[in-house]
C-alpha cells in the first residue's frame, strides 16, 4: 500500500506510523475531483514473531535517503514523516 506517513509514534511495546492512503488518489478515474483522504494506521508490534515486524521497518527505513544521516532506529522511524513509501498491508490495525 502507498502512503504518505503523516505521523510516527514509538512506545515500550510498538512503533505507530499514520499516514494517508494514496492509492485511493491513484486509481480515481477523475483525478480533478476532490477525494475524501483516507487515513490508515500501521502498527508494528515489537515482541510478536520474534520481532520480525521491527526487522521490515528497519529495512524500510534503509529504503530512504532521508533516514541515511539517522543515527538511532527511532532518528529513522521518526524521519519517515512526510515520506512517500510502500508499507505492507498486513500491518495495518484492525478497527
Amino acid at each position: 500500500m502507498i502512503v504518505e506517513i503523516t505521523k510516527a509514534s514509538i512506545d515500550k511495546d510498538q512503533v505507530v506510523l499514520e499516514g494517508t492512503n494514496l492509492e485511493t488518489v491513484f486509481v480515481s478515474e477523475d483525478l480533478f475531483e476532490d477525494i475524501p483522504e483516507e487515513t490508515v494506521r500501521f502498527v508494528f508490534d515489537r515482541h510478536e514473531h520474534r520481532g520480525s515486524a521491527i526487522k521490515y521497518l528497519y529495512k524500510v527505513c534503509q529504503g530512504q535517503a532521508k533516514c541515511k544521516n539517522a543515527r538511532s532506529m527511532g532518528e529513522k522511524i521518526e524521519a519517515l514523516v512526510g515520506c512517500i513509501i510502500s508499507l505492507s498491508a498486513s500491518f495495518i490495525e484492525k478497527a
